[in-house]
C-alpha cells in the first residue's frame, strides 16, 4: 500500500496572477514580504493557527507564533514575537499608495481563476453568497457562478483593524472591548483614521463603528488613501479553519454557535487554490481594475 497523501498549504504573494514567479510568504514569523504594485507598496505577514505547511514553508515558517523552531526543526532566533492567542487566520498588511485612491475604489475580497460551480453544490454557493451579502457586508458584490468567481467588498469596511502607521496616537491597536481570540470579528480596536491628511469626515475611533460608518458609500467616496502614507490594515478570521492541514469553513447558525463545513473533499486537481485580492476598482470581475496585492492559498499533494 502506498503512502497516504496530505493536502498541505503553500502561500504565495504577488502583484499579479502569475503564481509561478510569486514569493512564498513565511507564516507565523516576523518576516514581512514586500510586494510593489501599480497602485502602491505592500508589506505582508501571515499568521495561521497550527500551521502544517507544505515543503516550501518548512525552512521559513513556524507551527504557531512564538515557537522557537521552524517546521523542519531548525532553530528560529527571533525573540520579538510574543506567543499571543491569535485567530485562526490573520493577515497583517502595510499599504503605501503611489497616488491618491478614493475609499470607494479600494477593494478587498476573494477570487478564483477556475469555475467552482462544477465542484461545489449550488445550494451551498447560494447560501454562502447570501450570508456574505446579508450578514457580513452589504457592499460585497460578486459572481460565484461565472468561470472566474469572485466576491469583492470595500477595504474600508472589510478589515478588522485599520490605522495610519506613522501617526502617533494614544492606544492605537489596543482592544477596547470584545474577545480577540474567541470572536475576532466582534473585537473593537482603537484606530486613528480620523487623523488622515485632509480628512473632512468624522471617522469613529473604534474599529466596529468604523466598519459600520463606511458601509455608507458617500463616506467612502470622501475618504482618500493618500500618496506615501503608510496604512496598517489587518484582517482576522475564525470562520476559516486551516489547522493541521484540515480545512473547514465555520458557518454561523443561531446565537454564537457555528456549523463547521469540511471543504477538503471539494478540492481536486483543478479547484486547488483561491486568492485574497486587494485592488483599485474592478467590481466587474477577476482581472478588472488595477491589481495591488494577490495572496494565493494553494494545496499541494504531499506524502
Amino acid at each position: 500500500m502506498g503512502d497516504s497523501i496530505t493536502k498541505r498549504l503553500v502561500i504565495k504573494a504577488s502583484n499579479n496572477y502569475d503564481f509561478a514567479n510569486s514569493t512564498v510568504v513565511p507564516v507565523n514569523c516576523n518576516q514581512p514580504v514586500q510586494i510593489e504594485s501599480e497602485i502602491g507598496l505592500f508589506s505582508l505577514s501571515v499568521s495561521i493557527k497550527n500551521f502544517d505547511g507544505s515543503i516550501p514553508h518548512k525552512s521559513n515558517s513556524l507551527y504557531n507564533v512564538g515557537d522557537k523552531t521552524y517546521l523542519d526543526g531548525s532553530s528560529y532566533d527571533n525573540l520579538d514575537m510574543a506567543n499571543d492567542v491569535l485567530p485562526n487566520l490573520r493577515l497583517n498588511i502595510t499599504f503605501k499608495p503611489k497616488y491618491p485612491i478614493k475609499g470607494s475604489d479600494l477593494l478587498f475580497g476573494n477570487d478564483f481563476l477556475v469555475p467552482i460551480k462544477d465542484y461545489i453544490p449550488t445550494t451551498l454557493l447560494a447560501t454562502g453568497l447570501k450570508f456574505f451579502t446579508w450578514f457580513i457586508n452589504k457592499t460585497v458584490k460578486g459572481d460565484i457562478y461565472c468561470d472566474k468567481p469572485y466576491l469583492y467588498g470595500l477595504a474600508l469596511n472589510s478589515f478588522t483593524f485599520m490605522s495610519i502607521k506613522d501617526r502617533s496616537s494614544n492606544h492605537v491597536g489596543e482592544v477596547i472591548d470584545g474577545n480577540e481570540d474567541k470572536a475576532p470579528d466582534l473585537t473593537n480596536f482603537v484606530e486613528n483614521l480620523n487623523d488622515n491628511i485632509d480628512n473632512i469626515l468624522k471617522i469613529p475611533a473604534k474599529s466596529l463603528e468604523r466598519k459600520k460608518f463606511f458601509t455608507n458609500l458617500s463616506n467612502c467616496e470622501n475618504f482618500v488613501f493618500n500618496e506615501s502614507t503608510n496604512y496598517q490594515i489587518q484582517f482576522d478570521s475564525d470562520y476559516l479553519k486551516l489547522a493541521d492541514s484540515k480545512y473547514a469553513v465555520s458557518i454561523p447558525t443561531f446565537g454564537n454557535k457555528t456549523f463547521d463545513l469540511n471543504v477538503s473533499g471539494y478540492a481536486n486537481d483543478v479547484l486547488d487554490n483561491f486568492n485574497w485580492t486587494i485592488k483599485q476598482g474592478g467590481y466587474d470581475g477577476v482581472g478588472c481594475g488595477k491589481l495591488g496585492l494577490i495572496l494565493n492559498f494553494a494545496l499541494l499533494n504531499e506524502s
